[in-house]
């Protein structure tokens, strides 16, 4: 096929199965000449005729008969691999592919994603949820969540919601300290550090003072889950989005706010897909349910309390 056409090709079956250039012209839109010219080119580019036309006959030669013998499969084959994928990107069922932060999807995002997959039983959702950032190409990512820096090539990152950071410990740990009245006074308490997060940077929502602290702390981990369950053992004072505080008030040891009025700058969310228009219905239904599904939860993020996952 080295040099054909598969265009003509396509061309010249068509023409074979209406036993017509005039119908298959007037069937494509295309010139009866146009058409006429392309088969001729075909019948150049094989060194043989493949029709006996004329203004009154049209009849396949013996060449013309064996090619499109060959043909016909070929192109209805490539024609059925068409309309399959078209199906498929049109129809709400198939299989695509989620990658979230674990403790955000675990606390209060995992319920977004489920309510989707109780609305399209047929779609068939693959979550991954990993910290990390990975590669998205290789890892055939049709949508990710990204907290922080959405930077990546030929992706486009639509801003979800702002993760604020705060101050607080538990009831069994403040009942045994001297209240605190300003951040400097954090130097002198035990201090639950998510890492790689070194420096604790507070502004206070009133005055717009700030307040920076470099953290030592005797207990770090990067899962945000492990330090919220410290300070709800008493082991210190955490820095954290508010809504994890929230989420545990009614488990063990009460945790509590401090110093309310100094709050971290927020870190954005983004929701990430790599085309604009040529995503399959299903990934398209699931970027409009998220965000229709924050617009009813945007009261509760106001608030900076976890999301009414009940909604």
């Amino acid at each position: 096929m080295r040099g054909h056409s598969l265009d003509d090709l396509h061309l010249f079956v068509l023409t074979s199965q209406y036993q017509s250039l005039t119908q298959a012209a007037a069937k494509i839109g295309m010139p009866l000449a146009t058409l006429s010219r392309r088969i001729k080119k075909l019948e150049e580019q094989l060194n043989c005729r493949l029709i006996d036309r004329s203004a009154h006959h049209f009849a396949l030669t013996t060449d013309g008969e064996r090619y499109f013998q060959l043909s016909q499969p070929f192109i209805t084959g490539l024609n059925n691999v068409k309309d399959l994928i078209e199906l498929d990107r049109e129809e709400l069922s198939g299989q695509f592919k989620i990658s979230a932060p674990i403790n955000m999807t675990q606390v209060w995002l995992k319920q977004c994603i489920y309510d989707f997959a109780l609305k399209h039983p047929a779609i068939q959702i693959n979550l991954q949820v990993q910290n990390e950032k990975i590669d998205l190409i290789s890892e055939q990512i049709d949508v990710t969540f990204r907290v922080g820096d959405p930077i990546e090539p030929d992706w486009i990152a639509r801003k979800l919601w702002q993760i604020p950071f705060a101050l607080c410990a538990s009831t069994l740990y403040l009942d045994q300290h001297p209240p605190l009245t300003h951040p400097s006074e954090l130097s002198k308490h035990r201090l639950l550090s998510i890492s790689p997060l070194k420096v604790w940077q507070m502004y206070h929502q009133h005055s717009g003072d700030s307040f920076s602290l470099d953290v030592d702390s005797p207990f770090q981990s990067n899962d945000v889950l492990l330090i919220r369950d410290a300070a709800q053992q008493g082991l210190g004072i955490a820095w954290m989005p508010p809504y994890y505080v929230h989420d545990a008030q009614q488990q063990g040891h009460a945790l509590v706010p401090v110093l309310p009025e100094w709050t971290g700058e927020a870190i954005d969310v983004f929701l990430m897909y790599r085309d604009k228009d040529k995503q399959p219905a299903r990934v398209k239904a699931f970027i409009q349910h998220v965000f229709d599904w924050k617009a009813k939860l945007a009261s509760s993020f106001m608030t900076n309390q976890s999301p009414d996952t009940s909604a």
